[in-house]
């Protein structure tokens, strides 16, 4: 797995080169269907550990070649458990296809560990990861740039603790 950070510019091209010939690597028959481990990874770090007003919504691209497989799209939220205060942070989410389609998605991060059972630690300490699949088992039916874009309903507009958030899309154990 290949992580693109875009506060770096040349980093993240370097990165998207690293990826490509991974994603080669792993098509040995054909370019159109990837391997079982392909995954990607688009990061983007708060300033300050803040979720700001300005980052309510978000971007995320990635490239998508392989128009027969089933992708999940997750999303990972790295945070500050002694600092957040929140217990869920509700979502609204839009993937754009490469010819303009959208589909539309609402989801949450629920951050208390007792109730999310996708909530785990990173590293030591109160660093915390929650993951959710927003898009399961989705068919990318036109090759090409994708977009998700998470549009955050948090009721404050600053939100302290929170270190990154990134999209990753891998295969789908079903393939049906």
């Amino acid at each position: 797995m290949k992580k693109i950070n875009f506060q770096h510019g040349f980093l993240a091209v370097v990165a998207a080169v690293l990826l490509t010939s991974t994603l080669v690597s792993c098509e040995p028959h054909s370019k159109k269907h990837v391997c079982k481990n392909f995954s990607i990874e688009v990061n983007r770090e708060f300033p300050n550990t803040n979720w700001a007003f300005e980052q309510e919504v978000m971007d995320f691209n990635f490239d998508i070649e392989d128009t027969a497989t089933y992708f999940d799209i997750a999303l990972n939220l790295l945070y500050d458990s002694s600092v957040v205060t929140l217990r869920e942070i509700p979502l609204t989410l839009t993937l754009t296809s490469p010819d303009g389609m959208k589909a539309i998605a609402t989801s949450q991060f629920l951050l208390d560990p007792k109730v999310n059972k996708d909530i785990h630690p990173e590293g030591n300490g109160n660093k915390m990861i929650a993951d959710v699949v927003v898009y399961p088992h989705r068919k990318l039916k036109t090759a090409g740039t994708y977009t998700l874009t998470v549009y955050r309903r948090a009721e404050k507009a600053d939100n302290y603790g929170f270190i990154s958030l990134a999209t990753k899309v891998t295969v789908s154990k079903e393939q049906k």
